[in-house]
């Protein structure tokens, strides 16, 4: 490891006439005091701790290598994110010596620097060329968030080439990226095939643009989730039979005015799976749409309103309706953010891992889906430094869990507090409680044991960038 970071080192020396540096850090405590809604309670409780650097490596006028290292990145989870390492991580090794006891240590055990950006950027007066592992990014974030917020989570991070033209405030982007590529051979891939029109208008707040996008999966790298559900919860379908091929249709649109603003998301999924359930074709359906109103004004106080929808799976039908929107979208403390309740309520199982982690070792995995959701927004500057805010979300089902359409569709609502301090410059700590009311949606008869009891969180968190 000293070896390579020493040639990195050098090359950055040798090759670049520039290295321009940014990162962050940041350190979290949470706690949930029921997430399972139901007894046995599954407590959560755990800190993190993570660190990334991005050296920009400018080679000359026009010509730079992007790079991100995770420190302490995702240690042992079951995703590919910037979670960060569980802190007080010992070694896990269940056949590990004497000598790395967690009990009899004085140390802990390291982690693993990870690079998860690493691409080329070309540009020109009015373009650019992207080559590489880069970010990918859309709108409000509904469907794809690059995960540069302060506490984000989650990344949409893909090996890409991608032209943007820039047109006055028209931007043009033909884009292909490869998510799965099983090596030299060709022919098993997971790929995306996509063009990007948007109109940006940052002087009169304007804002209007479509994304169409096509994932192709040949029938060797098709993995969606399929089998038996009650043995794999993330099954959509019986088995897999041929090619996915589905196209995915974004649109945003935008407005600013001196004391209102709105920014609105809809995404469309329409194709083939490429699996089959009870013997038929499964075609993906899922829509999804995200909408921001903020109210402003020149007294301390301002107000938002998100509300929006995620269309479910109906276990009812073959084809697959479900939408998740970006995991970093989050718009209340514990709902739609942690898992909740003894079984799968929201339909958004395929996106998580059902093997290794459950309601209560399981970190914030959980998604918006199958749900109309109304969260108003109420904001309070006490000062520069000292902001309140307060969160009202309530949310319904849009299809029952259960086959036949059995149970309640209601979510329930949650209050959330939430206190940020301006420590300084770049540096916020922020502090959430969260009251969870849950409706009787989490509540079936179907599923021994399961119940719809309050219950409540705490969140306290430092980050900082430089």
């Amino acid at each position: 490891m000293k070896i390579l970071l020493f040639l990195i080192t050098a090359a950055q020396l040798v090759l670049a006439n520039q290295i321009d540096w940014n990162g962050g850090y940041r350190f979290e405590y949470l706690s949930i005091d029921r997430p399972s809604l139901a007894t046995p309670y599954q407590r959560k409780e755990y800190g993190m701790h993570f660190l990334y650097l991005s050296p920009r490596l400018i080679v000359s006028d026009g010509i730079q290598v992007v790079t991100r290292f995770d420190v302490m990145g995702d240690g042992g989870s079951s995703y590919n994110s910037y979670l960060g390492t569980v802190w007080g991580q010992g070694n896990t090794d269940a056949a590990r010596p004497s000598s790395k006891s967690n009990t009899m240590g004085r140390n802990s055990t390291s982690s693993m620097i990870r690079a998860s950006q690493m691409y080329f950027n070309l540009s020109q007066e009015n373009a650019s060329l992207i080559v590489g592992r880069a970010p990918f990014d859309f709108g409000i974030g509904m469907s794809y968030s690059v995960g540069n917020g302060l506490f984000d989570h989650w990344n949409s991070n893909r090996d890409q080439v991608s032209y943007k033209m820039l047109v006055d405030n028209m931007v043009l982007m033909p884009f292909i990226s490869r998510h799965y590529d099983d090596g030299y051979a060709q022919g098993s891939l997971v790929q995306d095939e996509g063009f990007l029109v948007l109109y940006d208008n940052k002087q009169t707040g304007n804002q209007i643009g479509v994304m169409l996008e096509r994932r192709k999966a040949s029938l060797a790298s098709n993995d969606i989730p399929v089998g038996n559900t009650t043995t794999n919860p993330s099954a959509i379908g019986d088995a897999v039979q041929g090619d996915m091929s589905v196209q995915k249709t974004n649109f945003i649109l935008g407005k600013d005015w001196d004391s209102f603003s709105f920014r609105l998301e809809a995404g469309f999924n329409s194709g083939d799976l490429g699996i089959v359930k009870n013997g038929q074709n499964v075609k993906s359906t899922g829509y999804g749409i995200a909408s921001e109103w903020n109210f402003k004004n020149a007294s301390s106080w301002n107000y938002t309103i998100k509300t929006g929808v995620a269309s479910g799976d109906n276990p009812d039908t073959t084809d697959y309706e479900g939408f998740q929107f970006d995991r970093n979208y989050d718009v209340a403390f514990m709902m739609f953010n942690h898992r909740l309740g003894t079984y799968d309520v929201l339909r958004s199982a395929v996106i998580r891992d059902t093997v290794n982690l459950n309601v209560g070792n399981s970190p914030d995995d959980e998604a918006i889906s199958n749900a109309f959701y109304f969260a108003p927004v109420v904001k309070y500057r006490w000062n520069d430094k000292l902001d309140l805010n307060q969160t009202f979300a309530w949310a319904q089902l849009m299809v029952s869990p259960f086959a036949g359409g059995k149970g309640s569709k209601e979510l329930g609502f949650e209050y959330d507090i939430e206190l940020n301090y301006k420590i300084r410059e770049k540096v916020m700590w922020s502090n959430q409680l969260g009251f969870l009311f849950p409706g009787a949606a989490f509540k079936s008869e179907t599923v021994p044991g399961s119940e719809n009891n309050f219950t409540f969180g705490f969140a306290t968190k430092i980050g900082l960038q430089f």
